[in-house]
Parts: C-alpha cells; sequence; structure tokens
C-alpha cells in the first residue's frame, strides 16, 4: 500500500483597512478548482520559506506587495493522488490588484459575504472549522473569530 504524498502550500488572507478579505477566480480550464474562488497563494517551492513563496505567488497572482503576520490556520485539502496542506497566513498588501492567466476574477468580500461565493473545498472547510472554533468558549482564536462572525 503506498501511503498519501503530500504538498504544502501557503494561502494569503488578505484584509483591507474596511475589513474585507481578497478572494481570487480560479479560471474554468485550471486543473484544481476550476472557477471557484480561493485565496491567493500557492505551493512552495523548494528551498523556499514559508514567507519566500507566500509573496512569490501573491505577487505572480495579483500583483500585489505583501506584508505577512501571523499564522491563521491550516487546511487539508484530498486529492485522488496527492494531499494538499494550505497554511493560511494573515496579510497586510500593498498596490492595486491585476490577476495572472490562471486567475478570471477578483472581489473584495465582507465576511458575511463569502457565502454567495462558489469557494474551493479548503477554503470551505476553513472557514467551517473558524465557526466551529467561535462555539468554544476557550478558543484561543479572540479576534479571528469575530472576523468570521457574519459568515
Amino acid at each position: 500500500m503506498v501511503g498519501s504524498v503530500y504538498i504544502l502550500a501557503v494561502r494569503a488572507f488578505i484584509e483591507d483597512d474596511d475589513g474585507r478579505v481578497l478572494l481570487i477566480k480560479r479560471a474554468a480550464d485550471s486543473k484544481t478548482n476550476a472557477s471557484r474562488w480561493e485565496l491567493p497563494g500557492g505551493k512552495i517551492g523548494t528551498g523556499e520559506s514559508l514567507e519566500e513563496a507566500l509573496k512569490r505567488e501573491v505577487k505572480e497572482e495579483t500583483n500585489l506587495e505583501i506584508i505577512p503576520g501571523d499564522v491563521m490556520g491550516v487546511v487539508e485539502q484530498k486529492f485522488p493522488v496527492i494531499n494538499a496542506v494550505h497554511i493560511i497566513i494573515r496579510c497586510r498588501a500593498e498596490g492595486s490588484v491585476k490577476l495572472s492567466g490562471e486567475h478570471e476574477g477578483f472581489a473584495w468580500v465582507e465576511p458575511s459575504d463569502l457565502s454567495r461565493y462558489r469557494l474551493a473545498d479548503w477554503l470551505s472547510d476553513f472557514i467551517m472549522k473558524l465557526k466551529m472554533e467561535e462555539n468554544k468558549e476557550d478558543s484561543p482564536l479572540g479576534g479571528l473569530i469575530k472576523f468570521v462572525r457574519g459568515i
């Protein structure tokens, strides 16, 4: 029996000054998450740190310069042959969004409006984890929970 193969990905949870989060929509012909909305980011390259990979991926996909902050959480995405582990990092960004050819749309979304978007499965799973944490009295996520209360 062959064990699961894992890849690591980093994702930028970019908030603007109004508390909205940046979502980008994968192109319809994408191999994964086609026509789904997700957070900017991608796979970590050989020899890259989390921060280097995140800055590179966000720049390639959105043309934004980011300032990474704290790790918000981790979520797994299962595929037939591999599993992806997405590390979500809170970020601030500078610049204007200009999408790569991998994506066909972007939106700055209020937390309460996230359910209106067809999200990538891993992002839906992450949001559900946040909602479950909200119901725990001793949740260490504090301010993050407040962000997703409207979802």
